[in-house]
């Protein structure tokens, strides 16, 4: 995946542990202070390796979705965001907070590193990057699946809710535009989030490969061909001068004129 698109970021890999010792069985490190969600996922896509507990949450809409908290009344009634001045009214909010994925379970921690570090499955992917690459791993998911219709943002709880919750609760990929709190958290206004369960994501990441020659120029095949040789990945096939908007066009050229001439 590296080597077809060009990531700013790691990929990060996020582990729900649902019992005190599991969370201390972990080999990441935990961290100290509160902070947001969505800026344990930043750090852990520079590169740092941490789990955290109750303790460690300076957001309690995330602490909620992930299960690290119960849902309170003030939460599932509507007034947590009813009060934001996010949305026109009460009924609105109500709306907002019941549609907005939840895990549904009880854990103790989380566990939050690059995905490359872990020596054991996460639940969910998380990938946060450019408008290209995320039609790109789109492209690659509906090479395997087809089309997806079941994305859900709203500019909100983008992290824990969009790219966390959601993908986890309905084993399926999910797009986030990403929110406010996100963006303060150190992430761009250009980038957007992707959360995928860890067995769709293998299976995206073959789409992937699999449509570098249908949908690359010929000199990003190169860029990517060279990256690939260098990492020792030989199991690429990168064919040159081949790109499925030729073939059509070249095909759709000979039908009409065939027919014209007809």
């Amino acid at each position: 995946m590296n080597c077809v698109l060009d990531l700013k970021r790691k990929v990060v890999g996020v582990r729900f542990l649902f019992t005190e010792k599991e969370f201390e069985e972990t080999q990441a490190e935990k961290t100290k202070g509160r902070m947001p969600y969505c800026k344990m996922i930043n750090r852990a896509m520079g590169g740092d390796k941490i789990k955290v507990d109750f303790d460690n949450f300076g957001c309690f809409a995330a602490a909620r979705v992930l299960g690290i908290v119960d849902l309170d009344d003030w939460y599932t009634s509507g007034h947590y965001y009813g009060k934001c001045g996010l949305y026109q009214d009460m009924p609105t909010a109500k709306e907002i907070t019941d549609s907005i994925s939840k895990c549904n379970h009880k854990c103790y921690g989380i566990e939050i590193m690059p995905l490359e570090e872990f020596n054991m499955e996460p639940h969910v992917v998380i990938i946060a990057t450019n408008t290209f690459n995320t039609m790109r791993l789109i492209q690659g998911h509906a090479y395997k699946y087809g089309t997806h219709t079941g994305y859900k943002f709203i500019g909100g709880q983008a992290m824990c809710a969009e790219c966390t919750a959601h993908p986890y609760a309905t084993n399926d990929i999910n797009i986030s535009l990403l929110c406010v709190g996100t963006r303060r958290s150190g992430f761009n206004e250009d980038e957007i989030g992707i959360g995928i369960p860890l067995r769709k994501f293998l299976e995206m990441v073959d789409g992937l490969c699999k449509t570098v020659t249908p949908t690359e120029p010929n000199i990003r095949k190169k860029v990517i061909e060279e990256k690939l040789n260098a990492h020792g990945v030989s199991d690429v096939e990168i064919i040159y001068n081949k790109n499925y908007g030729d073939n059509m066009h070249k095909h759709d050229f000979a039908y009409f004129k065939k027919r014209d001439e007809q």
